[in-house]
């Protein structure tokens, strides 16, 4: 184990195969952690900090940091910048602060905080959580079965493939429809869009309306891509308006 300090310049600090700590301290600092289960801190400035393999702690404080956590089950965190954060393998957590953040899970059941500002975040492959928080964020599950929650302001919420469960909070939110099977726990038709444009089997209301049944509280679309649940919603409320064709 070794512990590792910048001085206040542009430092480029390595570490070991063990388990480390590296502060970059002031300046624009290029941190990596190497081999073992590494604890890197960014501090003031834009940094670049590489976890490397093992379960690495990654702060990347103030500035507009870019972040990579590589292999293992990482933890990412930032406090305000427009940073970026990629969790790359294993199952990470990334939360990040103030500023329009890019958050991408990789591989792995991943769970995603965007914080404020207008964010952009893909969960990637496996059973991932993706939180916008406020702003206008953009939301893409990827594969696998996702939980995506928009939050406050006017999001895009793309569930991708497998199973999905999508939450738009406050504002109005676009809800976006490719494959598998995805339920809408809050569809509003007076500011929510359910956006159908990727579908070949459906391309106008009518089409669409042809495949909606009401079953009790909510209506459940059957498109030959899958199915799209809006609960407590009834059919008879929806209009063209409501889609995105």
């Amino acid at each position: 184990m070794a512990n590792i300090n910048g001085n206040g310049e542009a430092n480029t600090l390595n570490g070991t195969n063990l388990a480390d700590v590296i502060r970059g301290r002031d300046g624009a600092d290029l941190l990596r952690g190497l081999g073992g289960n590494d604890r890197l801190f960014g501090d003031d400035d834009d940094d670049r900090i590489y976890g490397g393999d093992g379960a690495d702690t990654i702060a990347g404080g103030k500035g507009e940091d870019r972040m990579w956590g590589d292999a293992g089950d990482d933890v990412i965190t930032d406090e305000s910048g427009n940073d970026a954060a990629y969790g790359g393998a294993g199952n990470d957590r990334i939360s990040l602060g103030e500023g329009n953040d890019t958050l991408d899970g990789g591989t792995g059941n991943d769970t995603l905080d965007g914080g404020e500002g207008d964010d952009r975040m893909s969960g990637g492959n496996g059973t991932d959580i993706l939180t916008g928080g406020e702003g206008n964020d953009t939301l893409d599950g990827g594969a696998g079965n996702d939980r995506l929650t928009g939050g406050e302001g006017n999001d895009v919420l793309a569930g991708g493939s497998g199973n999905d469960i999508l939450t738009g909070g406050e504002g109005g939110d676009r809800f976006v429809f490719t494959l598998g099977s995805d339920r809408i726990t809050d569809f509003d038709g007076g500011d929510d869009d359910l956006d159908l444009s990727a579908l070949n089997s459906v391309n106008n209301f009518s089409q669409a309306m042809a495949r909606a049944k009401q079953v009790g509280n909510d209506v459940v679309f059957t498109f030959d891509e899958g199915t799209v649940r809006l609960e407590g919603v009834q059919r008879s409320s929806l209009d063209n308006d409501d889609f995105i064709f």
